[in-house]
Order: C-alpha cells, then sequence, then structure tokens
C-alpha cells in the first residue's frame, strides 16, 4: 500500500489530535489526500488561480443506480451521499494547521475517516442513515457551492481504474476489515473527471493535479420556452370538447 500523506508530513497536533479521537471500534481506516509539493499549488479553480478557502472537497458515493453524467447534473446533489468532508473553517489564516483537512493557504488536503462496520461513516458530516456499500465507487467532489449559479465551480473525479488487485482503489471496502486495515485513496490516482480536469496546465502555463470548472446555468429563454411549452400542453387537455350539433 502506498504510504498516506499523513505519515509523510509533520502535521499540525490538532490533526492528529482529531484521528486519535476517531473511536476505534471494528472498522477500516480511510485517509484520503491531494499531493503536496512545498512552494506549489495543484489545485486550480476555472480562472487558473489556486483553490481557495471557500472551496470544500467531499468524498462519497451516489444512491445505487445513479450514475453522474453531464447531462444530469441537476439531480447530482439529491442523490449524493456524503462519506467525509475537508474544507477551511478559516480561509484568512494560512497558518491555522488545516484542522478541517483542508489547507488553502498550504494548497493541500488531507483527512481520516472509519468505514464502520455497519457500512456507515464516522465523520461528522456524514449522514447517519447513508450506508456505503461494499464495492461502489467512490468519488470526489471539489465544490464552491452546490447551488447552480453564474458564479458555481465544479470538479468530480474518480479513479477508473480500479481493480481487484490494487488494495488502495476508490472503492468502499469489506466493513468487516479488522481495525488495524487501513487503505489511502490519493487525488493522484484519480484519472476520469466527470466535470473539471485532472493533470493539465492553466491557460498561463501552470501545470495542475485538479482544476475545477463552471457548472453551466440554463438560460433564462430555456426556462420561458420550457414553460411556455408545457403550459401549451396543459391547457390543450383542459380544453372543453363541444359535440356536433344534433340534426
Amino acid at each position: 500500500m502506498k504510504r498516506p500523506l499523513l505519515h509523510r508530513l509533520v502535521l499540525p497536533l490538532a490533526a492528529m489530535a482529531a484521528w486519535v479521537a476517531i473511536p476505534r471500534a471494528d472498522a477500516s481506516t480511510i485517509f484520503w489526500e491531494s499531493g503536496f509539493v512545498d512552494g506549489d499549488f495543484l489545485l486550480y479553480d476555472a480562472a487558473g488561480q489556486p483553490l481557495g478557502g471557500e472551496f470544500s472537497f467531499e468524498i462519497g458515493s451516489f444512491d445505487n443506480g445513479f450514475v453522474p453524467t453531464a447531462e444530469n447534473l441537476n439531480d447530482w446533489a439529491a442523490n449524493w451521499k456524503v462519506f467525509d468532508r475537508a474544507f477551511d473553517a478559516t480561509p484568512n489564516d494560512p497558518d491555522d494547521g488545516d484542522p478541517d483537512g483542508w489547507s488553502a493557504g498550504n494548497g493541500f488536503f488531507t483527512r481520516t475517516v472509519e468505514h464502520t462496520a455497519d457500512e456507515g461513516s464516522s465523520s461528522p458530516y456524514a449522514d447517519p442513515a447513508d450506508t456505503f456499500q461494499q464495492g461502489e465507487t467512490v468519488y470526489l467532489w471539489v465544490y464552491n457551492t452546490k447551488d447552480r449559479i453564474t458564479t458555481t465551480e465544479w470538479a468530480l473525479v474518480t479513479d477508473g481504474d480500479n481493480v481487484v488487485e490494487d488494495a488502495d482503489n476508490w472503492v468502499f471496502p469489506d466493513p468487516a476489515d479488522p481495525v488495524d486495515v487501513s487503505y489511502t485513496w490519493q487525488l493522484d490516482d484519480a484519472d476520469v473527471a466527470l466535470h473539471g480536469s485532472l493533470n493539465g496546465t492553466t491557460g498561463g502555463g501552470q501545470a495542475y493535479t485538479l482544476q475545477t470548472s463552471l457548472v453551466p446555468v440554463p438560460e433564462p429563454g430555456s426556462f420561458l420556452l420550457v414553460a411556455m411549452t408545457g403550459l401549451g400542453v396543459l391547457l390543450s387537455r383542459r380544453r372543453p370538447r363541444h359535440s356536433a350539433p344534433a340534426h
């Protein structure tokens, strides 16, 4: 298995304390993280600027049977199950020690969470009612807001090379794993972008690992056309029928 970033970096004591505080029931430990290169930013927004503190990172999966595509963007949020979240609680303080997993000032995220024996998540950001069954595909959703407005930027990526031999593939593991089993989901392993892009170069020539993209918002005229069409169909159905006069 790859050696997780959590073990390769000297992390702030606050982050380590949070890891120690996770309940140690029968569960597997998940490390999920981006790469870190001292002085380099690998995560960029649609304008080619390093991602700021307004962005959040979530790992999770979609409801059974739902497959995210460019055509069903409106349905992503309704079918999304959050397994864990990283964000910057104090985005204006680059030295806050990234206690919430995302250090915008340093340009990397790292979190630790448990996949519990009942197929749940130990994360405080997960819905206790959600389950993450063995074999479900894991996605990383990066966003500044989930609302579809003109300034919305998203990236939704996953590891498309999930193979049985790879112990750190992006799928939820067996919930019966013993407590000392761990997995590492690294952004570097992602190779499929449903939105946004991976491993490219910004317009300014800066190489990136991940870049978000603006989310298209339907034009007002499109809404009006759909509304008028629907109204026309409704009126045609309700138009009274007149019987021909008797002779």
